[in-house]
């Protein structure tokens, strides 16, 4: 089978560390904006499902070797007051961490509330050429 990751489309310049950098861009992406509103409780069971499902997803997306997703419950009420009251997963509760490995370069990078910055910052960790 021939070499299948699509580099025809992308421009000659870019190397294999920017391609693996932009490959997690997108990853994290999409695991920030699928989790935002999701309705949530503190129940451990839903917190629990929302987090393997949505990192089971993630994991199917090309070059993800791993997926870590912990949802910061502190700022979940967890007390209805009534039947349409519930919590919605907002940036203030996603922590994540993505791998990704393309070419042989593995780039890991998180999302994060950032209180100082008082804001979810997505960010890349560590860059590391393999053997």
């Amino acid at each position: 089978m021939e070499n299948q990751n699509g580099e025809e489309y992308f421009s000659k310049v870019i190397n294999k560390r920017e391609r693996a950098c932009f490959e997690i861009g997108i990853k994290l992406g999409a695991l920030y904006h699928i989790l935002c509103g999701i309705p949530i409780s503190s129940n451990p069971n839903v917190i629990s499902s929302i987090q393997e499902g949505i990192a089971s997803a993630i994991s199917c997306q090309p070059y993800v070797k791993q997926v870590k997703i912990d949802l910061n419950t502190t700022h979940i009420k967890g007390e209805k007051k009534d039947q349409y009251d519930y919590d919605e997963i907002t940036g203030k509760i996603i922590r994540a961490m993505i791998e990704v490995e393309y070419e042989r370069v593995k780039v890991i990078a998180k999302v994060d509330w950032k209180k100082s910055l008082e804001y979810p910052l997505m960010f890349i960790e560590s860059i590391e050429e393999l053997d």
